[in-house]
């Protein structure tokens, strides 16, 4: 079958609709997608750019989950930090009330009666021993006396015990609430009546009831620390984050946790349920001591947040430059192309016109031939 031969006029008409037609599309397509270059074949070097600038961006904004991850984690450990010190607080706070609920102090007496002329056969001794420290009485050569076995324990005030002739009985009495243990050879122990061993004062009920409230306080810092974590990181557990701070992992940092726990703050248990006061000011100082630690952790997380805090915003407002830079190398003018649209409609709807003009006279001409 052969073609239908066209007028040159009819081809003219058919070009100009099928040119119409795809650049209505293109526009049409910058339209929707708001853009002018959506493929190499628009414009190869804003494409190519654009697209590595959008895949900077993109690579960026990832690392942004694993900064709020971190932030996350050194948010928890801050917390607990916070809840710890509280902790620490209410302990110190129990051991002013230990302190001022006054011990119970040993009293014992010699069973032989005797007087401060009483001799002691030299080198004979007598030695005392509490929590604060050891005394030794050794009976000086010729001879001593039970006299000078007081002024020898009462010169030494760090062992914290006081000796007196009572009724004629030497008597041992306590002054800092701590166990006395008696210890000695000869009549430096014999001739007073005094038997070695160990010697208790009677339990102060409140320092033991305050040395309980201590204890458990204890434990809920070790509890604290361990539920310190969030997914599956605990800063206060001695985990470290090691966080890249830029798309390529060429900038970083390293979050350094640290173990934290009443063994870790070197915070004993209550010793001696505190009835001494040696004991009690040992946990003061443990307190104080572990109050400062943690204050050298919490500035140390501190210090990483302001860090990580300054590199979040940059990354942020670095991404929006990226992406703002892709989109002003591809975007289409809008107005422009609604303005190019409506000519290209105006342009289709002539062209149709003339298409149909032409056709109309075709079809007079064949009249006339009838």
């Amino acid at each position: 079958m052969s073609a239908v031969n066209l007028s040159s006029n009819a081809r003219t008409g058919l070009t100009v609709l099928r040119n119409v037609a795809e650049q209505m599309a293109t526009t049409q397509n910058r339209l929707v997608t708001g853009k002018a270059v959506n493929s190499p074949l628009d414009n190869v070097s804003k494409f190519f750019t654009a697209a590595s600038m959008d895949s900077r961006a993109a690579s960026i904004d990832s690392l942004m989950d694993n900064i709020n991850a971190a932030q996350s984690s050194m948010k928890a450990a801050s917390e607990g930090i916070k809840g710890i010190q509280g902790l620490i607080k209410e302990a110190r706070s129990l051991t002013s009330q230990a302190l001022t609920a006054s011990a119970n102090n040993v009293s014992v007496a010699g069973t032989n009666t005797v007087t401060d002329t009483t001799a002691i056969t030299a080198a004979d001794t007598l030695t005392l021993t509490t929590d604060s420290g050891t005394y030794t009485y050794t009976a000086p050569g010729g001879g001593g006396t039970v006299q000078g076995l007081i002024d020898g324990i009462n010169g030494d005030a760090d062992v914290g015990v006081k000796a007196s002739l009572v009724d004629g009985k030497l008597t041992l009495t306590g002054s800092k609430g701590e166990n006395v243990t008696i210890a000695g050879t000869g009549t430096g122990l014999s001739a007073a009546g005094l038997t070695a061993g160990v010697e208790k004062p009677a339990n102060n009920a409140t320092r033991e009831g305050l040395a309980k409230q201590f204890d458990a306080l204890r434990s809920e810092i070790t509890r604290i620390a361990k539920d310190a974590g969030i997914n599956g990181t605990n800063l206060l557990n001695g985990d470290k984050i090691r966080l890249a701070l830029n798309e390529d992992g060429s900038s970083s940092t390293t979050i350094e946790g640290t173990a934290v726990s009443a063994d870790t703050l070197k915070i004993d248990a209550a010793e001696g349920d505190w009835q001494s006061d040696t004991a009690v000011n040992e946990a003061l100082d443990a307190l104080i001591a572990a109050g400062d630690s943690l204050q050298a952790t919490a500035a140390s997380f501190s210090s990483n947040q302001s860090i990580i805090a300054a590199r979040k915003d940059f990354n942020a407002s670095l991404s929006d430059i990226l992406k703002a830079s892709s989109t002003n190398l591809t975007a289409a003018d809008m107005d422009q192309e609604a303005a190019n649209l409506v000519a290209l409609q105006t342009r289709q709807q002539m062209a149709t016109t003339a298409l149909s003009i032409m056709q109309s006279s075709e079809s007079t001409a064949l009249s006339l031939l009838r």
